[in-house]
């Protein structure tokens, strides 16, 4: 069962679907990387939802509000929380690489405890994002979700965006009591985000909500590789198989597995980053107003 905000629809992990069978995943893949791409768009609490260009103006994310937006130098980190009433929905959105020292963030591979004491490590450079802000975004989100008590509570992002929504629901669920019956996570191009432990325990707290999209042979979703410090992705992978949009998804393990049938078994010689920046044909042509993006 995969939650679509207010909606489930069935998608049978280990089966593959022809496009024109999953047009409603399709429909929720585009509205979702829209907030993605408004966080990355620098978007502005006091400039309004709409100013970030086509992405903020398609119909599937009209009305929403925005309730709060960041923008942290150190550690490096952007992003947005929004109200969707139409599909009752509270949305957090994290920004992708955008900014140059984001690269920083990105190649800052070594991973760290994520609980003091417990053998798992996560990608620091993601973890100090997190933390730097997570304090601030709890202190949001709260009062949102006391708010719209009967609403879903989206948390999404692009790249090292998709890393950093789905560390930050971690982190939230583990913070705010009675929350994690609410949460999906659902990303995009998302990077290896910790060691096998690490994804172990994700799995056990947010696999079954999470769905990590990926778009056929998108390069950073094999990086960090397997062999440096044993990263592993979590659960669960959604395969956009090619420019059609035929998918797979994949099979639905507890511990740490990568389906050799989803995107892993493209070789990386044959990834281009242009896969990247083309998840059902999103983010749009004027994409950002970030320094550059990928």
């Amino acid at each position: 069962m995969l939650a679509m905000g207010y909606r489930d629809i069935e998608l049978v992990p280990g089966k593959q679907y022809k496009a024109q069978e999953v047009v409603e995943l399709h429909n929720i893949v585009r509205k979702y990387m829209r907030y993605s791409t408004a966080a990355t768009s620098f978007v502005e609490l006091k400039s309004g939802w709409t100013s970030c260009g086509l992405a903020c103006n398609s119909p599937d994310v009209q009305d929403v509000v925005l309730n709060y937006t960041w923008h942290v130098d150190i550690p490096l980190s952007d992003g947005l929380l929004a109200v969707h009433s139409k599909d009752r929905e509270i949305v957090v959105a994290w920004a992708g690489t955008h900014r140059y020292r984001a690269l920083i963030t990105d190649m800052s591979v070594l991973t760290l405890p994520y609980i003091p004491g417990a053998a798992m490590g996560v990608h620091g450079g993601f973890l100090d994002s997190v933390q730097g802000i997570i304090d601030n975004v709890q202190q949001h989100l709260e009062r949102l979700i006391a708010d719209y008590p009967d609403y879903m509570v989206i948390f999404t992002g692009h790249s090292k965006g998709g890393a950093e929504a789905a560390l930050s629901a971690l982190e939230l669920v583990r913070k705010i009591e009675g929350i994690k019956s609410r949460v999906r996570v659902w990303t995009f191009g998302e990077p290896r985000l910790g060691d096998i432990e690490f994804a172990e325990f994700y799995n056990q707290q947010l696999g079954s909500v999470t769905y990590r999209v990926t778009s056929a042979a998108d390069p950073v979703v094999a990086m960090p590789p397997n062999f440096l410090f044993n990263y592993c992705h979590h659960n669960l992978e959604i395969w956009l198989m090619n420019e059609a949009g035929d998918v797979y998804v994949s099979e639905n393990r507890t511990a740490c597995f990568e389906d050799p049938k989803a995107s892993s078994s493209v070789d990386f010689y044959y990834r281009s980053i242009m896969w990247h920046k083309n998840y059902l044909g999103l983010p749009p042509p004027d994409h950002a107003a970030a320094l550059f993006s990928w």
